[in-house]
C-alpha cells in the first residue's frame, strides 16, 4: 500500500480512531488496514524491546497522547519518560491505538536510515 495511505491510517490512529471507522472513511478493506498495522508491529518490536530493556516504569498510568501527537521528531519523543513508560506498559497490546501511532513513527524512522 502506498505511503500516503499509510500516513493517513497512522494519523487517524493517532486521533484515536478505530480500524472500522478508518476503513469506512478511506474506503479500504479492514483486513488491509490490519495488515499494515501488523507490518508496523513486526518491524518495530525489536526496536521497542531494545529501548525499554531493563526500564523501571515510574508512571504506569502515563497517557502521553498529547505529547505523541505534538512531537514529530522520534528522537525527541523517546526522551520523554511518560512516552517510554507508556511503551513499556503497552508494547504487547497490539490493539492499542496510541501504540500504533508510536509504532508508525518508529517505522518511518527505521525506514529512513
Amino acid at each position: 500500500m502506498n505511503s500516503k495511505i499509510e500516513a493517513k491510517i497512522a494519523q487517524m490512529r493517532c486521533e484515536n480512531k478505530p480500524v472500522k471507522l478508518i476503513a469506512k472513511k478511506l474506503g479500504i478493506n479492514r483486513d488491509d488496514i490490519e495488515a499494515i498495522i501488523k507490518k508496523w508491529i513486526n518491524n518495530t518490536d525489536d526496536f521497542l524491546n531494545d529501548i525499554i530493556k531493563n526500564r523501571k516504569v515510574k508512571n504506569p498510568k502515563a497517557d502521553p497522547g498529547f505529547i505523541v501527537n505534538s512531537i514529530q521528531d522520534l528522537e525527541e519523543l523517546l526522551k520523554n519518560d511518560d512516552v517510554l513508560d507508556y511503551i513499556a506498559v503497552h508494547r504487547s497490546d497490539y490493539h492499542d491505538r496510541l501504540m500504533d501511532c508510536i509504532r508508525y513513527k518508529i517505522y518511518r524512522y527505521l525506514n529512513k536510515e
